[in-house]
């Protein structure tokens, strides 16, 4: 059915076939946003990370693998904010997570008076989101998958050890899940479906805490074969719970198929809609891969499973689907380094515009938004910190960004032709916060030369686990310094703090003033950079 073409002309149509790029039109097309979790370079056989010495993929994905090679790859793509959630509001709103207005964030910005951006950026209803922009513009909207990012509500507490067979616990997990979907449909989503409410780990009973991407993925599909029956064009945020914990990589997929967030499916409603778990380890063994691509290719399963069905319903050919990691985690997750900020992604548009190339160009999560809204043509758009990538897909960078501004908790940075610069600053209430204090503040009791020291997401003293191995990775040398330089192009690992570099005074001042520019127009103080 490709009902969505509405009225264009012939030479309209001529003129967009030829000239091989979205052309401004009123052809909408579907929209696909893949959102998934934690995953690693190693994992993508279209990066260097993802190939042995000899150039042999070290993944069986070719699914994931055909629309890479048939799209544009964003080399140089970055999460402005470095955890699930914050990156996670730039993707669905298009601007930086201190634009949060949700209370648990104004009310620790209100207290310090410094924006510390983590896992407490929520969308609301009032704010602009893809969905509620693109439903607004005769779009059918769903979602699936893991939330982490749309304020809801957990109406019950359910005890970890629960017996998930008891039917007045089960009850309350689908209330539970009930909640969850209405929060979707607050935000602008006619759809809504499998909602897990953050990371498996801790939210649910131990008895169902696993990973079922076949659940989610069935989810998708039945919203697809709903919006194949629409006479509106589609969108479909897919958010993947993979390959965040528990459990080791290349073990997640074999967790009990029945574990749910609405507790356990009766055998007969265990989805049947990818390739079996049992396969995965054949295919695997069968061509000499490492257990851990095991669950990259349950992913890439998934994947194939919305092709399919797109293909099968006549709507692949005007479909473009973003594949984008959440945020790096090569031992730089909650920070600026390029370990946690630069991350795997691209775009797929069949034939509409040139594929199968690379872009350099710096691009981020705040840009996928106000790239939907140009290429849905919709008129008046919010605006947004990001910026839309539509010329850079029909080969222009002449008036392309040349910097990008980046926060996590007390740090902020700014990359530049190939420099990065971080500022480390802690706001002075809690640099007096008495160690009592931070005691009752701190979660993880790991040890640390520095006592209970604020760590660069600025929440936790002492710092989560996460944390600790971003100081490992880096060195407590340069993490905790408060100014850092770095030439990335150079130096991607991050290890030669060149701050202190004569030769560098000049870049240094530049990229201060640039940064200090940017964040006096945001919310919240920042140190010297936003005293005038």
């Amino acid at each position: 059915m490709y009902r969505k073409f509405y009225q264009v002309s012939s030479l309209l149509l001529a003129l967009f076939a030829t000239s091989n790029v979205l052309a401004n039109t009123d052809l909408k097309p579907n929209i696909v946003v893949i959102v998934t979790d934690d995953q690693h370079r190693i994992d993508f056989n279209f990066l260097k990370e993802g190939r042995d010495k000899q150039g042999k993929p070290l993944n069986l994905s070719p699914n994931v693998d055909r629309l890479a090679n048939e799209g544009i790859i964003f080399d140089q793509m970055y999460a402005t904010s470095t955890v699930c959630t914050p990156s996670r509001f730039s993707v669905l709103t298009g601007n930086l997570a201190s634009r949060a207005k949700n209370s648990r964030f104004t009310n620790d910005l209100n207290k310090y008076k410094q924006a510390n951006v983590a896992f407490n950026t929520h969308i609301e209803p009032h704010d602009n989101s893809i969905a509620k922009v693109l439903q607004q513009n005769g779009y059918f909207t769903g979602g699936v998958g893991k939330n982490h990012v749309f304020e809801s509500k957990i109406i019950h507490k359910i005890n970890r050890k629960s017996d998930v067979t008891k039917s007045d616990v089960i009850a309350k997990l689908v209330e539970n899940q009930q909640a969850q979907i209405q929060a979707y449909k607050d935000n602008g989503f006619d759809f809504a479906d499998r909602i897990y409410t953050g990371n498996v780990p801790g939210q649910y009973p131990k008895a169902v805490e696993a990973h079922n991407q076949d659940w989610i993925t069935e989810g998708g599909l039945n919203f697809i074969d709903l919006a194949s029956k629409k006479d509106e064009p589609f969108f479909l945020y897919f958010a993947t719970t993979l390959e965040h914990g528990p459990h080791k990589q290349g073990s997640k997929y074999k967790g009990d198929p029945r574990m749910t967030p609405i507790g356990l499916l009766a055998d007969k409603d265990i989805p049947n809609v990818q390739p079996s778990r049992d396969s995965i380890t054949e295919r695997i063994k069968q061509h000499g891969l490492e257990k851990r691509a095991a669950d990259v290719l349950w992913l890439d399963d998934a994947v194939g499973a919305l092709l399919t069905k797109l293909e099968s319903t006549n709507e692949l050919d005007n479909t473009i689907i973003f594949y984008f990691n959440d945020h790096g985690v090569e031992g730089g997750k909650g920070s600026m380094y390029q370990g946690g900020a630069l991350t795997p992604s691209f775009v797929w548009f069949g034939d509409k515009f040139k594929g199968a190339r690379r872009s350099t160009d710096i691009v981020a999560n705040i840009d996928i938004a106000p790239t939907i809204y140009e290429l849905a043509n919709v008129k008046k758009a919010p605006k947004t910190d990001g910026v839309s990538m539509v010329p850079l897909f029909k080969g222009d960078n002449s008036k392309w960004r040349d910097y990008l501004v980046s926060e996590i908790g007390v740090t902020r940075a700014i990359i530049k032709d190939g420099w990065k610069y971080i500022a480390y600053r802690v706001p002075q209430e809690k640099l007096d916060m008495p160690l009592s204090e931070r005691k009752k503040l701190a979660q993880s009791k790991g040890k640390s030369s520095k006592g209970l020291p604020w760590m660069h997401m600025g929440g936790t003293p002492g710092g989560r686990g996460l944390e600790h191995l971003v100081v490992k990775t880096y060195g407590e040398e340069n993490y905790y310094s408060t100014d850092q330089l770095y030439r990335y192009l150079d130096d991607p690992k991050e290890k030669n703090n060149v701050i202190n570099n004569p030769e560098n005074k000049e870049i240094v001042e530049q990229l201060k003033q640039q940064l200090s520019m940017e964040l006096k127009q945001r919310v919240g103080t920042f140190a010297e950079f936003t005293e005038e």
